[in-house]
């Protein structure tokens, strides 16, 4: 599995359009291989935002990252006035409480 962290400032007159365009774009086109996102709003540094995403492995992500899908969530903050920054993680050991 791979972790993608996507995070930006955003202005308090964004937070809306981050949030209501996060919920547009997820809902219609999540990727076959997205297992899991959440858009996280950083409750110590309130003008940070992230979308945190769970990848089925990094070849589906590459895949989708190489044909531009990926690319909705740099949208989602660019649109916010943001430049976000992404940074990715391998998932070494998980724990699910079931």
């Amino acid at each position: 599995m791979l972790i993608t962290i996507l995070e930006g400032r955003v202005s308090k007159e964004n937070w809306q359009q981050l949030e209501k365009n996060y919920a547009i774009a997820i809902l219609r086109h999540p990727p076959d291989g997205l297992i899991e996102s959440y858009l996280i709003h950083n409750l110590d540094d309130i003008g940070m935002w992230k979308i945190i995403s769970l990848w089925k492995d990094e070849e589906t992500f590459l895949k989708y990252k190489s044909n531009g899908i990926i690319d909705t969530c740099v949208q989602l903050f660019c649109d916010a006035g943001s430049t976000p920054n992404r940074s990715s993680h391998h998932v070494q050991q998980k724990y699910t409480r079931v």
